[in-house]
């Protein structure tokens, strides 16, 4: 989930230690409930686990919200130098853009803007674990957003307003009075909007000859991270990262450093193709659909891209060899 290159995850987990303390528990109970090992160097593997058992341990419905908040940009490594020292905010935009493979496998950052609107649209989603992981991963990633966003520009007045998917209204007070922003639940989308006035904010940590050094640490990393796979496996990672939103190949081949041609190519010479392996990655985003929420069939569809439910169901009968209502049924 959290790519481990470059990143401290033990400040993370030391953090969230030290909240638990101050809500009245003690770091022993903590540890022994959670399953961890300071001994030893925190696996990116470990950290939804850990996440998932702290809170249902401590019963704080804000805790990842306030973990956001304390998290400084030193743990994100080269990726939170590199964007510290960028020279503008469409700068930022274009580094996030580039380097989130950084952040960790599953994690997508869609950066949109809207000029009609007069804002940005920073939109997360995250496309593995169980529910209520991507619902605290959800939270931590949108409250360290807000924290980045305020550090980068010395800004800590900066109005946002946050949307999340899952219910929460009980909380709304308690975020907006974390997060210093207007909070809505049972949205489209988890996102944060930005004032589009933010682009004209100077960013005072701006420093061209360190950003130079710290983007080229960043593309190294990217290049160390997509070598370990062939490219059959690199694509299906890009795809499977963006969940519902499923770039074109030309993005694809953008984020493995190569044109749309050599990468059609070099996945001819593994006996797949895009296609072939967008089809795989719908398979997988189905059946994790059918077996973990209560969506209809037509919403289903719609999430992967079919203008009809019809087509949906056709190509998963060609996947699986039956329907996805029988697949739902035999797997609930």
């Amino acid at each position: 989930m959290f790519n481990t290159a470059n990143r401290n995850l033990n400040l993370l987990v030391d953090t969230l230690l030290d909240i638990s303390r101050e809500s009245g528990f003690s770091t022993e109970d903590i540890i022994k409930h959670a399953k961890i090992d300071l001994n030893k160097p925190i696996q990116e593997i470990d950290i939804p686990r850990i996440i998932d058992n702290v809170y249902n341990y401590i019963k704080d419905e804000a805790l990842m919200v306030k973990l956001g908040q304390r998290v400084d940009v030193t743990y994100f490594g080269s990726f939170g130098f590199a964007l510290m020292s960028c020279s503008s905010f469409s700068e930022a935009i274009k580094l996030i853009n580039r380097y989130q493979l950084l952040l960790g496998t599953g994690i997508n950052l869609n950066v949109l803007s809207d000029s009609h609107n007069s804002q940005y649209t920073l939109r997360v989603s995250i496309s593995i674990l169980n529910n209520l992981q991507k619902k605290l991963l959800t939270e931590l990633i949108i409250s360290q957003s807000i924290y980045l966003l305020r550090i980068i520009t010395n800004n800590d007045k900066l109005k946002f307003t946050i949307s999340f998917q899952h219910e929460g209204i009980n909380n709304k007070e308690l975020y907006e009075s974390i997060l210093k922003s207007n909070v809505k639940f049972n949205q489209l989308h988890n996102e944060i909007s930005v004032p589009i006035d933010l682009s004209k904010e100077k960013l005072v940590s701006a420093n061209s000859a360190v950003h130079i050094i710290y983007e080229e640490q960043c593309e190294r990393l990217l290049r160390d991270l997509n070598k370990v796979e062939n490219f059959s496996a690199a694509t299906r990672r890009i795809l499977l990262q963006a969940g519902d939103d499923l770039p074109d190949i030309k993005e694809v081949a953008f984020k493995l450093h190569m044109s749309e041609s050599t990468l059609r190519r070099r996945l001819k010479e593994e006996s797949s193709s895009y296609r072939i392996i967008c089809d795989e990655v719908r398979d997988v985003l189905a059946k994790k659909y059918l077996t973990s929420t209560n969506l209809t069939i037509s919403d289903i569809a719609m999430l992967l891209n079919y203008s009809e439910a019809a087509s949906f169901r056709r190509a998963f009968i060609r996947w699986n060899k039956v329907t996805p209502n029988d697949y739902r049924h035999s797997n609930s």
